[in-house]
């Protein structure tokens, strides 16, 4: 089954849909011609059973028991429609009801087949409660269909009985499963017409679609992705638009990146080579050879900040591709541990840690990053006071393990809460700061999830880590 589909879905999308319409009629079909047989079994039968009782009644009420068959005729033989008239198919005798008089002393007249009339009669008579409606089984291909009722014609006793082959219901059959063939053909005829008008309709939108995604590819994404749908491939081309609209946002951050960095790094080169070229030529721009160097050594601190920042992005890539080496990690004191090592920062601002003890499985190393990243933020903004602290909550029923990072800063503009994990995101300083990028990468390599949020007069993050990674 899978070699097949493998080999349809490389096949042209109107052949794929005519042969999916194709085999569900083929099967629909093919359920209705074996089930309609066991359906219309009942249905024919009784029909058929009232068809001869009225052609007996007719007999009846006519009087006409001289020539019942209207004459002998051999097996296969076939008279017109109408005697006056001999235009027209004629009718065979197969579904032609046939009939026979049983007289008081078993004897059989006006029958056209003695041998069926006898097998007819012995059923009758060797039924202990004959039913007026019966049937027969001649032999595996043949079944005969029969009613009968008792006359009395001047004193005497008879019984007429009428018949009709099996041949009758054979042909019927013969004739639906011709016409189900037919109307299997004519039906995948036009399944093969609709499947190339909706193949075309789809494929339409499909192949406006490919052209915008090859250009997105070729970086040729000024021009945006308009398809007026609202089924699935509606959504796929909004979601194409959606990517496209990211791609040109993170190309304009990416490209105003470069500028920024490669102009601060190109200012303190360029203030490095003048204060070299001065001091070769005995002139010290700051006074004295020790402020020079001093002065070279801030503008030497400059350019390695932009160097970090350019190795953290990919540094990023590169996290982002690695596999966890998890262990035991005793979350609280890495909090702490982290805190007093970045509190030299700020030594006017205080900082609290309430924890319980709480050990998770990580990865220690990337860990470390996170939680350094966070808190070195925190120190960043905080006016006066730093609150960390770390709980097990539920979510979902899920056991979480939740760290919160709040600071008396300035709060986060609402529109920028989603925006400050970007990978080219600016701060407030003008600087490009990774960090909380970073952070977030490595969360979410965890499986956690990382956000932002104003709270309580001033910015908090949260991170929630699985227990079960």
């Amino acid at each position: 089954m899978k070699t097949i589909l493998a080999k349809i879905k490389n096949k042209p999308l109107s052949f794929q849909i005519w042969l999916i319409t194709g085999a569900v009629l083929t099967i629909a079909l093919l359920l209705y011609s074996l089930s309609l047989p066991f359906i219309l079994r009942s249905i024919i039968i009784s029909e058929k059973h009232d068809r001869l009782e009225e052609t007996q009644a007719f007999i009846i009420e006519e009087g006409h028991f001289d020539d019942l068959n209207q004459g002998e005729a051999p097996e296969g033989f076939s008279f017109p429609k109408n005697e006056s008239n001999n235009d027209g198919p004629p009718i065979k005798f197969s579904r032609v009801p046939r009939h026979f008089i049983i007289n008081q002393d078993g004897e059989i007249t006006d029958n056209d087949n003695l041998n069926i009339a006898e097998k007819i009669k012995e059923d009758i008579f060797r039924s202990e409660n004959p039913a007026s409606r019966s049937e027969l089984k001649i032999d595996s291909n043949e079944v005969i269909y029969y009613v009968f009722q008792e006359l009395d014609a001047a004193g005497e006793e008879k019984y007429i009985v009428s018949y009709l082959r099996s041949r009758y219901s054979d042909s019927l059959f013969s004739e639906f499963f011709i016409r189900l063939i037919i109307s299997l053909l004519v039906f995948l005829f036009l399944a093969w017409l609709i499947s190339i008008f909706v193949a075309r309709y789809l494929t339409k939108s499909l192949q406006v679609i490919k052209m915008q995604v090859k250009k997105i590819a070729n970086r040729e994404w000024d021009q945006p992705l308009e398809i007026d749908r609202k089924d699935e491939i509606g959504e796929l081309a909004n979601t194409i638009e959606w990517l496209r609209q990211q791609l040109v946002e993170r190309d304009e951050k990416q490209q105003e990146f470069i500028q920024q960095i490669s102009h601060e790094i190109k200012t303190p080169i360029m203030v490095l080579r003048s204060y070299v070229q001065s001091m070769q030529d005995g002139i010290y721009p700051r006074g004295d050879l020790q402020g020079s160097l001093e002065a070279m050594e801030a503008e030497s601190y400059k350019m390695e900040k932009r160097v970090k920042t350019l190795i953290d992005i990919s540094k990023m890539d590169y996290l982002s591709r690695q596999n966890l080496k998890l262990e035991a990690v005793n979350i609280d004191k890495l909090l702490e541990k982290k805190l007093e090592k970045l509190s030299w920062r700020r030594r006017d601002v205080s900082w609290s840690l309430i924890s319980d003890n709480i050990k998770l499985k990580a990865d220690k190393e990337k860990l470390e990053v996170i939680v350094e990243n966070i808190i070195d933020n925190q120190f960043k903004y905080a006016a006066e006071k730093i609150k960390i602290s770390s709980k097990k909550i539920k979510k979902e029923g899920k056991p979480i393990i939740q760290l919160r990072f709040w600071n008396d800063g300035i709060e986060i503009d609402s529109s920028e809460l989603k925006k400050i994990f970007d990978k080219f995101k600016k701060g407030d300083d003008g600087e490009y700061g990774l960090g909380l990028a970073i952070s977030k990468v490595l969360v979410e390599l965890h499986g956690g999830e990382i956000w932002a949020a104003n709270e309580d007069g001033g910015a908090a993050f949260y991170i929630n880590f699985y227990e079960e990674l």
